[in-house]
């Protein structure tokens, strides 16, 4: 099972879905969420209804400072290294992801797909996903349509104690195919600033293939203690329950 802390990271900031979007689309979760609390995950735990044995849990930990130093799925570690308060590296499973490097140069973000539309708040509403061949070539391509609630996304003040929202602010995605003219986006327009509650898949030619459905318990904070997502597809029906702890 792969680290979803890091598989996170990886699907939104460095090779997740690139923007047809406009940078003056509002990315700030300030103006989204007014004066939320700072809140910063400790554990999730997901359990699937078919099974028990199902159950991953993602732990947080953190230094005397608030910095994020590891995450864990029980299986996977990864560590984060800081030089001046800046995050420097992100090390685990024999891998080491360099933040210099990554920001050293655009990243290709249109291997995977684009931002179609954008809500007012700054969130991608609208998605399309390509799924490619060993090769490389385009095999299939989806349109998610995302919908959020009027609440904070949960995971915003660990990715910035972790010093990732800093790295999405520093990373250029690059949009265009064509190498002699680059279009470049920041990677934090890429971060919903609310929470996702439904995600409808489409194929290309306008066929439900899935459906995911969230339904939230929300604390006096506004963040969610626990989570019942209902996922239907061709496969059948499936029932997650997920519950926060923070520190």
């Amino acid at each position: 099972m792969k680290n979803k802390f890091l598989t996170a990271i990886a699907a939104v900031a460095l090779m997740g879905f690139t923007s047809c979007g406009d940078d003056d689309a509002s990315d700030s979760f300030d103006d989204a969420n007014g004066d939320v609390a700072k809140k910063y995950i400790k554990t999730v735990t997901t359990t699937s209804s078919e099974s028990n044995s199902d159950t991953a849990t993602l732990t947080v930990n953190y230094d005397s400072a608030g910095k994020v130093t590891s995450a864990t799925d029980g299986e996977e570690t990864s560590f984060f290294a800081y030089d001046n308060g800046n995050l420097q590296n992100i090390s685990g499973s024999g891998d080491v992801l360099n933040i210099p490097d990554l920001l050293s140069s655009p990243q290709d973000g249109y291997e995977v797909g684009d931002v179609l539309n954008y809500d007012s708040n700054g969130n991608p509403v609208k998605v399309r996903i390509f799924e490619r061949d060993w090769d490389g070539a385009i095999y299939a391509e989806y349109t998610g349509e995302i919908t959020y609630d009027d609440k904070p996304n949960p995971y915003y003040y660990t990715l910035e104690a972790a010093g990732i929202i800093k790295v999405l602010d520093d990373l250029d995605l690059n949009f265009s195919m064509t190498p002699q003219s680059q279009e470049l986006i920041k990677a934090k327009l890429l971060l919903p600033v609310n929470n996702p509650k439904k995600v409808v898949v489409k194929a290309a030619d306008g066929t439900v293939t899935k459906t995911i459905v969230t339904d939230y318990v929300y604390n006096s904070d506004k963040y969610p203690v626990s989570a019942t997502a209902t996922e239907t597809s061709e496969y059948g029906t499936y029932i997650y329950v997920t519950n926060y702890t923070y520190k």
